[in-house]
């Protein structure tokens, strides 16, 4: 019988990540005024799993 990997499986609800990330932190934006909050905030949660 072949083995089974025990590599944990990960869901993320990205939509609930993106609504937290955007309007939790103070309103960030890049050097041509595009809002970058949400992207710095999403990357963070997804680095603490």
């Amino acid at each position: 019988m072949p083995t089974i990997p025990n590599n944990p499986l990960i869901l993320v609800d990205g939509s609930s990540y993106l609504y937290r990330a955007y309007y939790a932190p103070p309103h960030l934006t890049n050097s041509k005024g595009e809002a970058t909050g949400a992207v710095y905030g999403v990357v963070n949660m997804l680095r603490s799993l």
